[in-house]
């Protein structure tokens, strides 16, 4: 039988509420959580599973209220709790009111209403253990995909991370999997750029990341060349939406470092460190992007990209033509007071 990890007390805790976007993240905390309280020869007798799918009163109370077999607990699990009926709710209020200790429940849901008493009664129990598992930010997921690959003894490059963070969805599940696929033909204890091209089929030379390098230093040949490419290939999941939405969070991130800096009247470098661009490798676009472009320039260019957004979800314009006519905006007319906006923007300039 496996410890207690992090803050769980296995002699105190009897039920477990672990709600969030993150399934991922609950589903392995639902795993690590099993073994605590048994051994995986006894799980048959011991365990039980239900969902929407399989949902039945009765055969939850028939497993709430069984003694453990060969074993002093049992485990209850129950998934999308959410999507249970007033039948099974008012069922395991019941239970947890009984403080049966021999029988541990876990429920797990994404976003529950816990404004209902069902809810209420769980979180003021003195043995229940309530986390939630938001939706990781990109930062966030790319730290995760670097802490699984060194978890697989395995290691990657910065630029193989960001690489293989633009190839596969934000769902961990997906990440985790693709990560194995890479592993499992990777020749190396490496998962090289190339490794992520071959099996994945990303390319490094036409990605978003190059794209934004080449977009921050004006080069609007490249930008054009690699944006077309992107839009081309079959392998990327980059729609012009999505190049849009990428592109303008830089500028987004640059647009505050600058206005940092001039009101404050400190350099570039020192307003990012202070708004907490310090990576090297990971902000380095941003840095220069707020050193290449002023304020004032940065200001008219989020309009570009929300121009941009509204002639892609509206279908004023082919979208390739959006994005090549936002990208000319963007390097060559950032500083062009006289650059044309759509008329809804027109009240904006007055």
């Amino acid at each position: 039988m496996a410890r207690a990890s992090g803050n769980i007390d296995i002699n105190k805790h009897t039920i477990y509420f672990f709600t969030g976007e993150d399934q991922y993240s609950i589903e392995q905390k639902v795993h690590e959580i099993i073994p605590m309280y048994m051994n995986e020869d006894l799980k048959d007798f011991n365990y039980n599973h239900f969902n929407e799918e399989n949902v039945s009163a009765e055969n939850i109370s028939l497993a709430l209220f069984s003694l453990p077999v060969m074993a002093e607990k049992r485990i209850v699990y129950i998934s999308n709790i959410e999507k249970m009926n007033m039948e099974v709710t008012d069922l395991l209020s019941k239970f947890i009111k009984k403080n049966i200790d021999t029988t541990i429940l876990i429920l797990t849901g994404i976003k529950p209403d816990k404004r209902k008493v069902f809810f209420k009664e769980i979180a003021k129990h003195p043995n229940s253990f309530t986390q939630e598992f938001k939706q990781k930010n990109d930062r966030e997921i790319m730290q995760w995909m670097k802490n699984y690959i060194s978890s697989k003894n395995m290691k990657i490059s910065n630029k193989g991370l960001m690489l293989l963070s633009i190839s596969i969805s934000s769902h961990l599940s997906n990440i985790a999997s693709e990560i194995d696929k890479l592993i499992e033909y990777s020749s190396s204890t490496e998962i090289t750029e190339d490794t992520i091209e071959s099996v994945l089929g990303i390319s490094k030379e036409f990605n978003i990341f190059k794209l934004q390098t080449s977009v921050v230093n004006k080069d609007i040949n490249k930008a054009i060349n690699i944006c077309d490419n992107i839009i081309k290939s079959k392998s990327n999941k980059m729609d012009p939406i999505g190049i849009n939405l990428f592109l303008s969070r830089i500028f987004i991130s640059a647009f505050e470092i600058a206005y940092v800096s001039l009101t404050n009247k400190i350099s570039i470098d020192v307003a990012a460190k202070k708004q907490g661009f310090s990576n090297p490798w990971r902000d380095a676009d941003t840095i220069t992007c707020a050193k290449k472009y002023k304020a004032a320039e940065l200001i008219r260019i989020l309009r570009y990209f929300l121009e941009c957004d509204i002639k892609l979800k509206s279908s004023y314009q082919d979208s390739k033509t959006a994005i090549f006519i936002l990208l000319e905006k963007v390097i060559k007319h950032g500083n062009n007071k006289d650059c044309e906006y759509l008329e809804y923007f027109d009240t904006l300039r007055t």
